[in-house]
């Protein structure tokens, strides 16, 4: 499970560092360079709904190989040095990690059922830890090997890597044979809670998409050299790692996790601030801020899935809502930056915005993060319960 974690996010944080250079080399404008951090992120939010019904009919293990596999081939397709190849390879990225993501609190859930909030600090850590690699190493790789494009398919072999692990290491069960655990996804739209996780995850994914998809861009255009940008990313997607191991834990301790969302979007929005209107030598500080509240946030975020559930089935229709429709919400974000950029809006606007979200974020944390559980009562019927 973490070596599949490390996987999901260097596909995504490897191609912002480049983006300037795709831009020189393919003439694409502006707007279709934030179509194309976009993509993968609605492609999150597209294909993750799949995941629990792809589960049921094929059993979560070949699922999840099925989704490694299309990482593989998608991120290989990238290096083909043509414009459609890096969208059609794009897409399957964000299709892959769509599916491999939601599978993963559902499995969390089914095999460690008494420490799965912690355990999935620890693969949500290997997931900062590959977002944190794509980033710092995307400049190098490119340099080494000859081009960006060469650089970008370079991941596949990481890729390509978790895929043998997984099938010579997962743990086998059948699940297409068992019964029902009951409430079918249509029940779990009806349930309040389960929108507010799900809206949750959106809003501050959305913040961490912009980060993938336009940190280093928006760095660049308040003074950084391209590669001090890339390095800056990548540190603060490092400083994610204590974040996302110690944040479960710390919300764990209290009777449920409002103090603990609030304390990571207070750190985010401030690290904002401080990296893109505050002094500069303050940028250092701002990026261990954000560094420190998108790991605990995003955590966080699915360590509700796994805290908001009472079996491995619900967590993984719980999961397919909640990163389904969180992702497509969060797939605004990075293409709403495209949009500002593309009008010359000026960083202090751009920032408003960005403060903006957090401050939403805020509001449905303050639900999300209340001490409540999907349940099947008695009567097979799924209910809300304190």
């Amino acid at each position: 499970m973490v070596l599949v974690g490390l996987n999901l996010r260097p596909a995504l944080s490897s191609l912002a560092p480049v983006l300037n250079r795709i831009q020189q080399d393919t003439g694409l404008s502006p707007l279709s360079i934030g179509a194309l951090t976009t993509l993968p992120v609605l492609c999150l939010g597209l294909f993750a709904p799949m995941a629990p019904w792809l589960a049921k009919r094929f059993g979560p293990e070949r699922t999840l190989a099925g989704g490694l596999a299309l990482l593989a081939g998608g991120l290989a397709l990238r290096g083909v040095p043509a414009v459609p190849a890096l969208f059609l390879g794009t897409l399957m990225v964000g299709g892959a990690i769509g599916v491999a993501g939601t599978l993963l609190p559902a499995l969390v859930k089914r095999e460690l059922p008494v420490g799965a909030d912690l355990m999935t600090g620890v693969y949500t850590m290997a997931l900062c830890l590959g977002g944190a690699l794509g980033a710092g190493l995307s400049i190098p790789l490119a340099d080494r090997l000859g081009g960006w494009h060469l650089g970008l398919a370079s991941w596949s072999a990481l890729a390509a890597l978790a895929l043998a692990a997984w099938l010579l290491m997962v743990p086998r069960r059948d699940e297409t044979t068992l019964p029902s655990a009951g409430g079918s996804m249509r029940s779990v739209l009806g349930q309040p809670l389960a929108w507010q996780v799900m809206l949750f995850m959106g809003l501050q994914s959305s913040l961490a998409y912009i980060v993938f998809g336009w940190l280093p861009t928006l760095l660049v255009e308040r003074g950084y050299g391209e590669g001090e940008a890339g390095w800056m990313m990548g540190a603060s997607v490092m400083v994610q790692l204590p974040a996302a191991l110690g944040a479960p834990w710390l919300a764990r301790m209290g009777r449920d996790q409002r103090p603990a969302l609030l304390t990571v979007l207070a750190m985010i929005a401030a690290g904002f601030w401080l990296l893109l209107v505050g002094q500069e030598s303050l940028g250092w500080l701002g990026i261990v801020l954000l560094g420190l509240g998108q790991g605990g946030g995003f955590s966080l975020a699915l360590t509700l899935i796994v805290l908001r559930t009472g079996n491995s089935r619900l967590a993984g229709k719980l999961s397919g809502l909640a990163q389904g429709g969180g992702y497509t919400l969060a797939a605004m974000g990075p293409l709403g930056i495209g949009v500002m950029l593309q009008l010359d809006l000026e960083l202090a606007t751009i920032t408003a915005v960005l403060l903006a979200i957090c401050a939403s974020a805020a509001t449905f944390a303050l639900f999300a993060g209340r001490n409540r559980r999907l349940e099947i009562d008695a009567e097979g019927q799924l209910v809300t319960r304190s």
